[in-house]
């Protein structure tokens, strides 16, 4: 979409072509013609000065060719017959008879006879004027002729002139217009200034406006809206900031958890359906499984009366609820239910029995999301290692680009590329803040095309 200045120029040069091309076409045959008719009227001044001496001349050929020299006129005696008799530059001997041609035809019939004609004999266009002449009782033609392009010489420099001085005055009329257009072309930019001071909420700032009333009025309006916006957001600063961000923490803490009750569920639908399909299965296969569906409700069950508590993990008021476990247990049960939920992905877990002191639930909520995170990003198998006391999560996806990696744990930060996931977006977040309740700092190596492995040193929980 054009601006408005270039629609005042695109207008203005739409209405100079306009007038050129047809001020040049009307000028073009207005022009020739006249031309034409100024020759015309000049060939017959010629023709009548050579009817009234000719008469008085016996020998017409000398008396033709020394008036076609004096002339520089091509010059014709023909008689009535159209027999040619003398001619001022071609041999009469050559030239055909001259009784049908359009000049000596009207010549018979009026006082001339007119026509623009093609030469065979000198390979040329020609404008002919003819006119008839009486020597005592015979009649004969008098026939004048010049080139048609000497004619159209002169046409071309009159012409030539004329559009000149319709150049000048329209590159004049193209500094005006350019002129007018830089005018409201500025006027618009302050008026974009003036739109995007009040965007950036600037109502202090001042701005004039002179070219047009219309755009005084404009600037007069802009003040008045300017002074109302800087009221109205003074009142919703005052009155809703702390509610916004009260209310956003919410919601985006409840958005994350509640991602969380997807692989229990899966586990829970997983046992049941083993367990609905088939009816011989043993006894302590059914047993183990009932324990694991138990099991996974029991953590819905957890969850659903932790999230109230989710908050207090934003706030940093969380309260961690301490006891001692076996950390390879825990880590090896997350991973039979990922098996469970994904049973077309490799999950390999290696690890050592390794009892820690801290809050179970919080460190399994760490493990589920470093090993979700590495299924989706990653389509070949996930390696777990607890080794050392150090438990690492690694994959062999797309990879984290060095300048992204320290900031994947930001809340809501999305690596380049990726789509939005909650895992990513607050998953990692709260990986990174469970594990800073517990002393604990996440170590991540990454490199693009080859993989991300996630880690941390549980030494301190020992």
């Amino acid at each position: 979409m054009l601006r408005l200045h270039q629609h005042v120029a695109k207008q203005f040069t739409v209405m100079v072509f306009v007038l050129v091309c047809v001020f040049g076409t009307a000028s073009y045959f207005v022009c020739k013609q006249m031309e034409l008719y100024r020759y015309e009227n000049l060939l017959k001044t010629t023709l009548n000065i050579i009817k009234s001496s000719i008469v008085y001349k016996s020998d017409f050929d000398d008396y033709i060719k020394e008036v076609g020299k004096s002339s520089n006129m091509r010059v014709t005696l023909i008689d009535d017959n159209g027999m040619v008799l003398a001619d001022s530059i071609a041999d009469t001997e050559v030239m055909e008879n001259h009784n049908s041609r359009l000049e000596i035809m009207q010549a018979r019939l009026q006082e001339y006879g007119v026509a623009v004609r093609y030469s065979h004999t000198l390979k040329e266009d020609f404008l002919n004027v003819a006119g008839k002449v009486q020597i005592g009782d015979t009649v004969y033609f008098v026939r004048i002729t010049t080139p048609l392009n000497l004619v159209m010489k002169s046409f071309y420099i009159i012409w030539a002139s004329i559009t000149a001085i319709f150049a000048s005055a329209l590159c004049m009329g193209f500094f005006w217009i350019n002129g007018f257009s830089k005018n409201i072309r500025n006027e618009v930019l302050k008026l974009n200034s003036a739109f995007d001071a009040l965007a950036n909420k600037e109502y202090k700032k001042e701005f004039r406006f002179g070219f047009a009333k219309e755009f005084a009025e404009l600037g007069v309006y802009l003040k008045k809206l300017a002074k109302r916006l800087e009221k109205r957001a003074k009142q919703k600063r005052k009155y809703t900031a702390k509610i916004k961000l009260i209310s956003k923490q919410k919601s985006d803490i409840i958005s994350a958890i509640g991602h969380e009750f997807k692989n229990p569920i899966a586990a829970v639908i997983g046992y049941a359906q083993t367990l609905n399909e088939d009816e011989n299965i043993d006894s302590p296969i059914r047993k183990k499984f009932l324990e694991k569906i138990l099991n996974n409700s029991q953590k819905i069950s957890d969850m659903i009366d932790r999230l109230s508590l989710a908050v207090k993990l934003e706030s940093g008021d969380l309260d961690l609820r301490i006891c001692e476990f076996d950390f390879d247990e825990l880590v090896k049960e997350v991973a039979d239910s990922f098996s469970i939920a994904e049973p077309s992905r490799e999950i390999t877990c290696e690890g050592e029995r390794t009892l820690i002191k801290a809050d179970a639930q919080m460190m399994e909520i760490v493990v589920s999301n470093l090993i979700n995170n590495a299924l989706k990003y990653s389509e070949n198998a996930v390696i777990i290692k607890l080794k050392d006391k150090v438990l690492s999560v690694k994959d062999s996806g797309i990879g984290i680009a060095e300048e992204e990696i320290n900031k994947i744990t930001d809340k809501f930060y999305r690596v380049e590329g990726r789509s939005w996931d909650n895992s990513l977006g607050l998953g990692l977040t709260f990986v990174s803040y469970i594990l800073k309740m517990h002393s604990i700092e996440i170590k991540i190596e990454s490199r693009l095309g080859e993989g991300s492995t996630f880690s941390f040193d549980i030494s301190a929980l020992g």
